[in-house]
């Protein structure tokens, strides 16, 4: 029933984040039976679609999902909508967009991989933030993929008949979908790698900044691979590496655990120059859980606190526990020297599953597969 002047409700959140998960698993399962589907008969909307849904700009990307899911959620709404106007109870059409998208797509965008990027609040930018989308908007960076945009929402918006909503929602979710499977790789990894070719695939993978995922899957990897060929302890375990080791409740970055649960080592990894005070940290946190060995892999010390952390390592030994700062390169030849072929490979393998299990970044991801495929 059409809402009458006045009647203002808000958005059911709840709603809308329930037809987002059956239209999803609709299309999954779907296309997973059937690679050529399309929901969308008219071959230049499926192309407005895929391309807005692989855009550059973070926004773009969550738009249509966003801006369909409201109207797909409530009819009544206008699908170019981004706002509601303030104190106006006669605005029926107009809805908050922005917290669609952050309080219900984004962390459905989350759960799937991040397809459409890691932002949590993706309308938070100026782009997304005005009243109503109009076409030809000259603010706007990219203005002919803003009108792609427009041109897709406006059909919607005047058909105005369910099935068609509906119909553009799943072929929005398909390349959502599409675009889900191009981002999960499936790492090349050769036969045979000679040492030097190992070291230099982890050299230009560190090349780019990641904000430690990278350098943190190399170290994962290369303690991985030592504890399965020389079976110094029987598992690695590792946080999350935005999450402080106080929420996840270990001592390290990682920790190399025997098959009676006790910490063999812990390793810190830093892909900036060690401080002092990043040691006092490691070491306290060491005591409490009472780990004797602890690694800190590191590309350099700070030049003015290299005679006080000397200092600091040698009255730690003597209170019972061991340090060792290393620079990865140095560490990793010798060990994936030691190991030959056999670990050399298990090292390469292991980076792509560590990048895999804790979701990182596509963009790393890919990288490492690229390097992979250059062999």
């Amino acid at each position: 029933m059409p809402k009458k002047a006045g009647d203002v409700r808000p958005l059911d959140f709840d709603r809308a984040a329930q037809l987002l998960e059956t239209h999803w698993q609709t299309v999954v399962t779907e296309a997973n039976g059937k690679p050529e589907l399309e929901y969308v008969a008219d071959a230049a909307l499926r192309e407005a679609i895929r391309v807005s849904v692989g855009h550059k700009q973070v926004a773009y990307r969550f738009c249509l999902p966003v801006q369909i899911l409201g109207k797909l959620t409530d009819p009544n709404l206008d699908a170019l909508r981004l706002q509601k106007k303030k104190g106006d109870r006669n605005d029926v059409t107009g809805w908050d967009a922005r917290s669609l998208a952050s309080k219900v797509v984004a962390p459905f965008n989350q759960r799937q991989e991040n397809i459409l990027g890691t932002s949590s609040d993706p309308y938070v930018g100026n782009p997304m933030r005005i009243p109503r989308m109009a076409r030809d908007d000259k603010s706007k960076k990219d203005v002919t993929g803003w009108n792609t945009l427009v041109d897709v929402l406006e059909q919607v918006e005047s058909r105005g008949e369910a099935a068609f909503t509906e119909a553009v929602f799943r072929q929005v979710l398909l390349e959502m979908f599409r675009r889900q499977k191009s981002l999960r790789f499936v790492y090349p990894v050769p036969p045979r790698i000679s040492l030097e070719s190992s070291l230099s695939l982890a050299r230009h993978f560190l090349e780019e900044k990641s904000g430690g995922d990278r350098g943190l899957a190399l170290c994962g990897a290369l303690f991985d691979a030592i504890g399965i060929h020389f079976r110094l302890y029987a598992k690695v375990e590792r946080a999350r590496i935005n999450a402080s080791d106080e929420a996840t409740g270990q001592a390290a970055d990682l920790e190399c655990v025997s098959d009676a649960g006790r910490v063999v080592l812990a390793v810190e990894v830093k892909e900036r120059t060690l401080t002092l005070t990043d040691v006092e940290g490691t070491l306290r946190k060491c005591r409490q859980r009472k780990i004797k060995d602890i690694f800190f892999a590191t590309p350099g010390v700070r030049g003015d606190e290299k005679a006080a952390l000397e200092e600091r390592i040698t009255q730690a030994f003597a209170g019972g526990q061991n340090l060792y700062v290393f620079d990865f390169f140095d560490f990793s030849r010798s060990v994936l020297a030691l190991g030959g072929e056999p670990i050399r490979i298990t090292f390469v393998q292991k980076v792509g599953e560590h990048l895999d299990l804790w979701n990182t970044q596509p963009a790393h991801r890919q990288a490492w597969k690229k390097l992979l495929e250059s062999l």
